[in-house]
């Protein structure tokens, strides 16, 4: 039986499915368009305890290949007060800012999903964001994020 496993985990490493730098699940380098496809995909996406993100309808699975992290976030809007994150999975979600970092080539990343999943910034949304931040020498990603009276630092990854 050992073969048919080796068979299997293969056929999960062809899948063609990614994540691209926008954020969209893609299939062999194009972007997946259709509603429920995408409803279904980003429904069964889960990591691994090895960490690789899989996705799995019925008895069929794929690895899906993260060009960098399994989330993007598309927009931020203001809910009273408090950014919220429209992510690329179409859900909307608070902003735990403690998570916010800047990448070396000045991407916004933060933890979504209860701090369990890391997501980029589109440009779109570093803008919505950007608009928030404040230039701070003292901070390790030179940004603070000032919301409810507190002063957040950004992180630097």
């Amino acid at each position: 039986m050992p073969e048919v496993g080796a068979a299997l985990e293969f056929l999960r490493e062809q899948s063609g499915l990614s994540i691209d730098m926008e954020g969209r699940l893609c299939c062999r380098g194009d972007p997946i368009t259709h509603a429920r496809t995408l409803e279904v995909l980003w429904g069964s996406l889960s990591r691994r305890q090895d960490g690789r993100y899989l996705v799995q309808i019925g008895r069929e699975s794929g690895y899906v290949r993260l060009e960098d992290a399994p989330y993007g976030v598309r927009g931020v809007t203001l809910e009273r007060g408090w950014p919220a994150l429209h992510l690329s999975d179409r859900s909307v979600e608070a902003l735990d800012p403690a998570t916010l970092t800047l990448d070396t080539e000045g991407v916004l990343h933060c933890l979504v999903k209860g701090g369990e999943h890391r997501a980029r910034y589109t440009r779109s949304a570093q803008i919505n964001l950007g608009l928030l931040l404040e230039e701070d020498p003292g901070a390790a990603g030179g940004f603070v994020l000032r919301l409810g009276g507190h002063a957040f630092r950004v992180g630097s990854e």
